[in-house]
């Protein structure tokens, strides 16, 4: 009967701590796919040109706005900052239709110009500065320098008295007018994203171009209005696999002999923790994982493995240990040593806390990166601090 409460006991807290573990996960995914990432984003809208010498005189209404287009790469350093290149496209039409003849005789002006434009950027998301922020939502404010180069025609249509004598006649021409000229410029974006999946965004947003021109018919700034799609392309915490607690089931089922031990996660498990004594392994010594670049240990996150390895070393007094950290592929040896020695020095701390002897650990060391390949290099397995069975 004791038995099956605490199994009882024990399957609530799961229970409890699923939708908390999966909030935690998906805001861990989120970050780790904007956290030394690439990306790429697509994005199209409307753009308007201001400050020509044909700026909205009689033109067409239809005309007033222009379709506009871009592509970029982006590198996600932080989830708050990044830096992207962009390529986009657009155009200007403006046509006149002049209610008198001007001075060279024209009536009617049709004039077009293609823009092709790159810059560099620097973004800032400020709904992440100063702490973890919404995750989900990002406000992102950018400028840079980018240059710009156009080229375009001017189709005019003019009217001239050809009268002779007593002839009257009216002499109708046409020319067109090829140009083109090169700018650079200062952009200034405004967008907004939103997540809703750690790799993929919907971004809505906007911004401005500062022209250095003194070309006739240059405009002096540009407006556009946009909206697309940002995709990380090397997101890690995708493929990283979330260690399951397993162990303590197998363990249950294998050895009748129990001991009890303490509760490890406040006001989630309720009752004490059932672990029978068992010949261990290394295969039944969890490990426990840690952010990138930090070596605080999450108690609440890693609530199962913590569990399982103090009821296992109390259950068995004899078994000595090694404790060894370990980072993943990111970053230099310089940065990995300290961080990995950092990692298997609270996971000591913590177990002797929880009442563990310090003389059964042999061995307290951090070893760097952990041998791993491909994606498990980088993800979450790979930063970790774990006890093994000394060879």
């Amino acid at each position: 009967m004791l038995l099956q409460k605490h199994r009882l006991s024990l399957l609530l807290a799961v229970l409890l701590l699923i939708p908390v573990a999966g909030g935690l996960r998906a805001q861990d995914f989120y970050r780790d796919a904007r956290t030394s990432t690439v990306g790429l984003r697509l994005y199209g809208g409307t753009s308007w040109s201001f400050g020509s010498q044909f700026e909205n005189v009689r033109a067409n209404q239809i005309n007033l706005t222009q379709p506009y287009a871009g592509a970029g790469l982006l590198v996600n350093i932080r989830p708050w900052v990044r830096i992207g290149a962009d390529y986009s496209y657009t155009r200007m039409i403006r046509e006149q239709l002049f209610t008198a003849l001007q001075p060279d005789g024209a009536f009617y002006r049709d004039f077009k110009t293609h823009f092709h434009a790159a810059s560099l950027t620097g973004e800032f998301n400020l709904m992440e500065i100063g702490g973890k922020g919404p995750g989900r939502f990002g406000l992102w404010v950018g400028t840079g320098l980018g240059y710009l180069f156009a080229q375009g025609n001017t189709w005019t249509m003019s009217a001239a008295d050809a009268s002779s004598g007593t002839i009257q006649a009216i002499h109708f021409g046409g020319h067109n007018d090829p140009h083109r000229y090169n700018s650079l410029y200062i952009p200034a974006t405004l967008s907004l994203e939103y997540a809703f999946l750690p790799e993929v965004s919907l971004s809505v947003g906007g911004g401005f171009r500062y022209l250095f021109s003194n070309a006739e018919v240059a405009p002096k700034t540009q407006a556009y209005a946009t909206v697309g799609l940002v995709f990380n392309l090397t997101g890690k915490a995708r493929r990283a696999k979330p260690v399951q607690p397993v162990e303590p089931v197998a363990i249950v089922r294998s050895v009748p002999d129990t001991v009890y031990v303490e509760k490890i996660v406040e006001k989630v498990v309720e009752k004490v923790v059932e672990v029978p004594v068992a010949t261990v392994t290394d295969d039944m010594l969890p490990y426990v994982t840690f952010e990138r670049g930090f070596s605080n240990l999450d108690e609440r996150k890693n609530a199962a493995a913590l569990s399982t390895l103090v009821s296992i070393l109390k259950a068995n007094p004899s078994v000595r240990v090694n404790i060894l950290g370990w980072t993943d592929h990111t970053g230099g040896d310089h940065i990995n040593g300290p961080l990995s020695t950092a990692r298997a020095t609270v996971l000591r701390d913590y177990l002797v806390g929880q009442g563990i002897d310090a003389s059964r650990f042999n061995i307290v060391e951090g070893r760097g990166k952990y041998p791993a390949t491909g994606e498990e290099a980088f993800s979450v397995t790979s930063r970790r601090a774990e006890a093994v069975l000394p060879k």
